[in-house]
């Protein structure tokens, strides 16, 4: 009984092994094809950061200029002449400083971002090497 019990171990633990040493020549297999659809992804996913921080940079930028800092009719007028011509309004104290932080943020934003997008474009078995080491370094 102990004898079939042990020839029964080593034939199941004999096929666990073929099973992992084709479940890891599968994989060998497909790691050209993972790791292209990996950069692909990396392309894609950087360059949609990267237009949608422009554009949110672009619009806080339209806003603090259109609305806040060139808005010359937001201007309660003083029967009296100073130095600035009348006080600012609200809405236009906000547009300008509301619309100047995010521009900043978000070209900021944009300009930390053009450089993976710039990576993954022009170097991207680099760019690859630095997302497996950070994966690996989690």
């Amino acid at each position: 009984m102990k004898e079939e019990l042990q020839s029964k171990l080593v034939e199941i633990l004999g096929s666990i092994q073929t099973a992992a040493g084709k479940a890891g020549d599968f994989a060998m297999t497909q790691l050209p094809d993972i790791a292209q659809s990996y950069v692909v992804y990396g392309r894609i996913s950087s360059f949609v950061l990267l237009v949608l921080c422009a554009m949110a940079a672009a619009a806080f930028s339209y806003i603090a200029l259109r609305y806040g800092w060139g808005n010359q009719e937001a201007v309660v007028k003083r029967e009296i002449w100073s130095i600035f011509n009348g006080d600012w309004l609200g809405h236009r104290i906000a547009a300008a400083w509301l619309g100047s932080i995010g521009a900043v943020l978000f070209w900021v934003a944009t300009f930390a971002n053009l450089s993976t997008a710039m990576l993954v474009w022009f170097a991207p078995k680099v760019w690859l090497l630095k997302e497996i080491a950070s994966l690996v370094g989690r």
